[in-house]
Parts: structure tokens; sequence; C-alpha cells
């Protein structure tokens, strides 16, 4: 920094995103030990998952989705499962590396707090996938035939 500059520029917080849903992909996973009023212990587990979305100008943003790891069917955790089509089968391991790479719809909702806004996933989902067309067989054709065959329509007594 030039020690005669009289301006200074506070960057902007490139961290936000805009809110509604927003497409990504799952850069990483790690189970972790987070601290915890909630718990009795003072601490809880929970899956950590870092999404990268890349906004307009090109660059990359990264937020956190952290589900404390429960297998209780009204948890946030086994809704995301759900969600990413991963529940495991009863006594079934799940494998947190597969999520690795995953395209995802991610729900941002922003909030802030002294005075900042910060960008939070309330919700990922599996990204759906375009649907194929249609292959065509040979009764559609035969049937695409018989309703436009201009043969058989009489146009002199129309």
């Amino acid at each position: 920094m030039n020690k005669r500059q009289s301006k200074l520029v506070r960057p902007s917080n490139k961290f936000v995103l805009d809110e509604g849903t927003q497409n990504g992909k799952i850069f990483s996973v790690e189970a972790r030990e987070f601290d915890s009023i909630y718990h009795a212990s003072g601490k809880r587990d929970a899956l950590n998952i870092r999404v990268e979305f890349i906004k307009l100008n090109g660059d990359f943003v990264y937020l956190f989705f952290s589900p404390t790891i429960t297998w209780s069917p009204k948890g946030k955790f086994m809704k995301m499962l759900h969600d990413l089509d991963k529940v495991p089968a009863m006594g079934e391991e799940l494998d947190i590396n597969s999520l690795v790479g995953m395209n995802v719809t991610a729900t941002i909702e922003n909030v802030e707090r002294d005075n900042v806004v910060y960008s939070n996933i309330v919700r990922i989902q599996k990204r759906a996938t375009s649907i194929p067309a249609k292959v065509s067989n040979e009764d559609d054709s035969e049937m695409m035939n018989q309703l436009f065959d201009v043969d058989d329509i009489d146009f002199e007594g129309m």
C-alpha cells in the first residue's frame, strides 16, 4: 500500500449469492465435530459439505452446509440424504466420498449479522437432469401418418 494514498477501498463480501435456488457442485465432504449449545455434551457431529458455485462474473464461491448427523427421519441430515437420493438401507454404510462431485441445486438464504450479509445454504438437492427425448416407434409413426393422410380428404366437397 502506498503511504501517501488517501483513500481506501473496502472490498465487497464476495461470498454472497442471490437468494433462492443456485446450481452448484459438492466440492468436499467430511464428518466433523462442532461446538453446540444445544447438546448436553457441548458438541455435535455433523456432515460438513462444501459446495462450489460459480458467479456470473466467473468467481468461485464456496458455502458450507453442515447438518447434524442423526438418522431421525425428521432431521436435516436424513432429509438431505433423501434429496440427494443417497439414503442407505438399514445396516448399510454411507460412503460420504460418493457425494463429492455431485451436481446439486442449493436453496440460499441471506442473513445479516453486525451489518454484514452472509449467504447460507438451507437445503441441497440432487440437480435434476434433462429429460431425454422420446424415441419414436412404428406405432406412433403409423398413427401420425393416418392422422395426416391428405389423400383421403375430399377437397372438392368443401
